[in-house]
């Protein structure tokens, strides 16, 4: 049963639900204490991996000498221009972004379960008509990117009793689409909330959400409207993303560079609380 992005009853109620994002540049690099916590982690508890691939792309695409295109729509959001062949590409490099995490996982006795949601119909996204910044003027462009509007929480629910941990590329359908570009974050914020996760843990680049010179230890969901001017973009998406889980009623959301059990205990990273 696909359901939208709200709050959803508890998944397999016997055991927690913990949603990481991982993003693409973060995940080939993470030391092995960071895959042993995670390994502890998933002896006790259900664990769903949700990995980025943004500078993986960009590397990917640069070896083949094409370069990615980054758009502004009439609303001043950015996003990258993504295309049939782009779309391929993301396909290439997630295929190995799920590999590496799977292969760290097993070295440490875990099963990993590799799936692209939209192969698996995990996730629905709307692609929504829009214009876009192009020499200076507004034109009307296909791009193959919008939000999540539904998560299959029935499938994940069934993929996750095959495996210790399911490790998810976030491409999602839409009605006229076969692969549709959605943000990491908020896809990874909407599955938390939709099964009915206890955490949320966004693990970044960075120690925590910079406000000021310093990682804030906490945010409140209702301060990031007035905060978003002193936060540099990547982290923007990250901040929204950790607001509407928080706000949905997960109860532990963090944003940092740590072992997954120090941002869940608030020892490292950004807490976000409604």
């Amino acid at each position: 049963m696909q359901t939208p992005a709200t709050r959803a009853p508890p998944l397999l109620a016997t055991r927690d639900l913990v949603v990481v994002k991982l993003g693409g540049s973060v995940l080939p690099a993470l030391p092995a204490s960071w895959w042993d916590d995670a390994a502890g982690l998933a002896r006790s508890r259900r664990l769903i991996l949700v990995h980025g691939w943004s500078r993986p792309l960009r590397e990917w695409r640069e070896r083949r000498h094409a370069t990615s295109t980054f758009l502004v729509n009439q609303h001043g959001y950015r996003s990258r221009l993504t295309d049939d062949e782009v779309i391929g590409d993301i396909r290439e490099v997630a295929a190995d972004l799920r590999d590496v995490a799977g292969r760290r996982l097993a070295s440490r006795g875990i099963t990993a379960l590799g799936v692209d949601a939209a192969d698996d119909s995990l996730l629905t996204a709307e692609v929504i008509p829009q214009r876009w910044w192009v020499d200076g003027e507004l034109r009307a462009m296909d791009n193959l990117v919008g939000p999540v509007s539904a998560v299959d929480s029935g499938a994940i629910r069934r993929l996750l009793g095959q495996a210790d941990v399911l490790v998810v590329t976030p491409l999602a359908r839409s009605a006229r689409h076969r692969y549709v570009n959605v943000d990491a974050d908020r896809a990874a914020a909407a599955i938390a909330i939709a099964v009915g996760a206890t955490c949320l843990v966004l693990v970044t680049d960075v120690p925590g959400v910079l406000v000021g010179a310093a990682p804030a230890p906490v945010l409140r969901a209702s301060q990031i409207a007035d905060l978003l001017g002193e936060i540099s973009g990547g982290m923007r998406k990250k901040v929204t993303a950790a607001a509407s889980a928080a706000r949905a009623g997960v109860a532990r959301v963090a944003i940092g560079h740590a072992a997954i059990a120090d941002l869940m205990a608030g020892r490292a990273g950004t807490r976000m609380l409604a």
